[in-house]
């Protein structure tokens, strides 16, 4: 159900760019960028599956053990979201991995 409102994203997309799929793209003013990935390749340090209905995967992820604190990864809605009847709802899943350099996030 999810992934057939409009403004929403699964980030299965095949061979195509998930900016452009999603509607979003990375801030050019940030410190580091979000990158796609699987539960496979990240191994023990994602989570084990995604919130995709049937046989998705793909999630987007930050790696911030390289990064110093104060460090930003932004990415910024493209497309505009239509009009709403009264509720207006932002829905998204997050798994953190525990570790020194685990910052903020923001939503």
């Amino acid at each position: 159900y999810y992934t057939s409102i409009p403004g929403s994203c699964n980030f299965e997309t095949q061979d195509q760019e998930w900016t452009t799929v999603c509607g979003l793209t990375q801030d050019p003013s940030d410190d580091f960028d979000w990158n796609i990935s699987n539960s496979a390749v990240m191994g023990q340090t994602g989570p084990d599956t995604d919130h995709t209905p049937g046989k998705g995967q793909h999630f987007l992820y930050v790696n911030s053990s390289t990064q110093k604190e104060g460090n930003r990864a932004r990415i910024i809605t493209t497309i505009l979201f239509p009009a709403s009847l009264g509720v207006c709802r932002v829905r998204f899943w997050y798994w953190v991995f525990a570790s020194r350099q685990t910052g903020v996030l923001k939503v």
